[in-house]
């Protein structure tokens, strides 16, 4: 499964993923426009800041999964993903 974050997050993290043998691309540069254009067969979508429109989860067929590393989820298009089915979880920090 294909992990994308798309934001900053601790190389620590992104490590702990790796080591998991999962597929992780880190694009921290990725904006609210451009995200859809990198969802495509991305099947975990994380974020800390970075919106996720409903266009971005119309694009990710194969998304079952957004993660917003931070609190709350008022970037996030809920509406949108609970249309497709994607879950939703946050991380806030400490």
């Amino acid at each position: 499964m294909k992990v994308l974050i798309a934001d900053k997050l601790s190389s620590a993290a992104v490590s702990s993923l790796e080591k998991l043998g999962v597929d992780v691309e880190v694009r921290a540069e990725l904006t609210a426009e451009s995200l859809p254009e990198a969802v495509d067969g991305v099947g975990i979508l994380v974020v800390r800041s970075t919106k996720v429109t409903a266009a971005t989860i119309e694009a990710a067929r194969e998304l079952s999964l957004i993660i917003r590393a931070g609190a709350g989820f008022d970037t996030i298009d809920l509406a949108a993903a609970c249309a497709r089915g994607i879950y939703v979880a946050n991380c806030p920090g400490k």
